[in-house]
């Protein structure tokens, strides 16, 4: 069975020491993101993303490409640059430049829809 099809409902949000965490390699960011959508927050509001299995996402803003690499999931041709996760069942922290940005849920499917 798929990592993503055992996705719990309930998620416990909290702070998380960038200290403690260790980032997911390429495999498991892929696997656990790819098809699936993030929500959570980033940046100071809110941050809805689906990440295609074709390489694209889609969120509020419109959209566009992503990579999943050893660096992170990385949009290229933007000034986002890359993007470490850590990621524990459904709940995943975003790093970036070794500092927490972001914490969310991935949720099963596009549910942005």
């Amino acid at each position: 069975m798929m990592a993503r099809s055992a996705f719990a409902a309930v998620v416990v949000m909290g702070t998380m020491s960038s200290a403690a965490m260790a980032a997911s390699s390429a495999e498991e960011v892929r696997s656990a993101l790819v098809g699936n959508t993030f929500k959570g927050g980033m940046g100071g509001g809110i941050y809805n993303s689906y990440f295609a299995e074709d390489g694209t996402y889609e969120d509020a803003s419109g959209g566009g490409n992503y990579e999943i690499t050893e660096d992170g999931v990385c949009y290229p041709d933007t000034d986002y640059g890359c993007y470490a996760a850590e990621i524990d069942g459904n709940q995943l922290e975003w790093f970036k430049d070794g500092d927490s940005v972001g914490t969310g849920v991935i949720e099963e499917g596009n549910t942005l829809q």
